[in-house]
């Protein structure tokens, strides 16, 4: 049903789930194929260093280089700046669900809209159009039970 009220709001989930899963499938053969480049370019290295300087010569050098690369490559994962941690709605649930109060509530409401309006303000069509469909079924639901 969901699939169904997404799909009249211009949203396919079976196409974008298609479209994902190639995007994907590109994405992990790339990957390979770059594995596989360097590994070639590094045989290559080795082969030539071996031919100017002599084995151990070769592998000490490839191996001081690939050790720098991984220091290098860990700080640098390491020193990255903190990402502020995104609002989530489990978080407003909890916070509504803890004091009962009026004000509790009347604060989770506020976070919500809060939220709702950056989705709305910033947010790309798809997105808009997701929020629009969800607000519809719960009000739907709603609707109906009363």
């Amino acid at each position: 049903m969901v699939a169904t009220l997404l799909r009249f709001v211009g949203i396919d989930l079976r196409r974008m789930a298609r479209e994902a899963a190639v995007t994907l499938a590109l994405i992990v053969f790339g990957a390979f194929a770059a594995i596989l480049a360097f590994a070639f370019g590094f045989a290559a290295l080795f082969l030539w260093l071996d031919e100017l300087l002599g084995t151990f010569a070769a592998l000490g050098i490839l191996g001081g280089a690939s050790a720098l690369l991984a220091i290098v490559l860990f700080a640098v994962a390491f020193r990255r700046a903190p990402r502020k941690p995104r609002v989530y709605a489990e978080d407003a649930l909890r916070a509504a669900a803890g004091p009962a109060s009026a004000a509790g509530l009347a604060r989770t409401a506020d976070e919500a809209v809060k939220g709702i309006a950056e989705i709305v303000g910033n947010g790309s069509r798809q997105q808009i159009l997701g929020t629009i469909a969800v607000a519809a079924l719960i009000g739907w639901a709603l609707g109906r039970r009363s």
